[in-house]
């Protein structure tokens, strides 16, 4: 083997073993970037000084998780800031609320005439819609802050689903519409809060009046080892691209707010949901517009 052979061999075996350093460096940053998104820690990327390359990519990376934890502390904060201030102002507005509820009360017991009558009963329609707003953004605050404590029990969703469809028959009727139900008699129990399950079937059926226009059904049916109910109903608001954003908070395609809604009832609908081991989507068929909840069978 001549001289210049040698020294080829010995760049060759030089080469390979920086390469094989390099290979145990990087797999050594994969496992360790694995192990941080795995676990929240406020570790850094460590590695054996040896490779100039190497050792700035690692405090790259370190930057770059440095950044993410201010950017998520910054997100926490302000959703802590959200969260309370939605509450003192739930507490807040309540009282006057109560008191001007009041007041009206009084005023429907007086002889009143008939315009009179009927400006009274504006009002009190219009202090219990903003009742109604104020008692939804105080529920979708608890459930951000994590202060709503579910009871998981045995629950029958049919007979929830029946309960809540009770409390809407004159809803149904002031739109002359007769929703096609089809409920099985068979109990289908699931392990949830019964009051949450009550709460998720009524946000979803008062956004269906409120946005729905026609062709109301609600099916409660046993698919494999899940219970799932689905109501749909006709719809010439509700556009494909709402769809990713329907159960987002405050989100709403009525764009002008003239149907006096804060866009957070299926954002609660889809929280409680989850917490309850279930899940919710949103469908649309051409003017068909379709809620899915579905329950792991208890």
């Amino acid at each position: 083997m001549g001289p210049l052979c040698i020294v080829l061999f010995i760049c060759c075996l030089g080469f390979l073993i920086k390469i094989g350093i390099l290979k145990r460096q990087i797999n050594h940053i994969k496992v360790q970037i694995d192990f941080l998104f795995s676990r929240d820690t406020q570790s850094e990327i460590g590695l054996e000084r040896i490779d100039k390359s190497t050792e700035h990519l690692a405090e790259s990376i370190n930057r770059l998780l440095e950044k993410y934890r201010e950017t998520g502390q910054q997100i926490k904060k302000n959703n802590d800031v959200f969260r309370d201030t939605i509450t003192s102002l739930s507490h807040d507005l309540r009282t006057p609320l109560a008191t001007a509820n009041g007041y009206v009360q009084l005023l429907m017991e007086q002889e009143l005439s008939p315009e009179q009558k009927e400006y009274v009963e504006i009002a009190q329609e219009r202090i219990s819609a903003v009742k109604v707003l104020l008692d939804q953004l105080f529920e979708f605050a608890r459930i951000e802050a994590n202060e709503l404590k579910l009871t998981q029990q045995r629950t029958d969703i049919n007979s929830c689903l029946r309960d809540v469809l009770a409390m809407y028959y004159n809803d149904f009727e002031q739109k002359n519409s007769t929703p096609d139900v089809h409920i099985p008699d068979t109990p289908f129990i699931v392990w949830a809060d019964k009051e949450a399950i009550c709460r998720v079937f009524s946000n979803i059926i008062y956004n269906a009046l409120i946005h729905g226009d026609s062709e109301y059904k609600i099916t409660s049916a046993r698919i494999e080892k899940t219970y799932q109910v689905i109501v749909s109903n006709r719809s010439e608001t509700i556009c494909e691209e709402d769809i990713p954003y329907l159960f987002d908070r405050f989100y709403t395609t009525d764009q002008s707010r003239s149907k006096k809604t804060t866009g957070l009832g299926l954002a609660i609908a889809k929280k409680l949901t989850a917490k309850m081991g279930g899940r919710i989507s949103a469908k649309l068929n051409e003017k068909n517009f379709e809620i899915q909840i579905v329950f792991p069978a208890s």
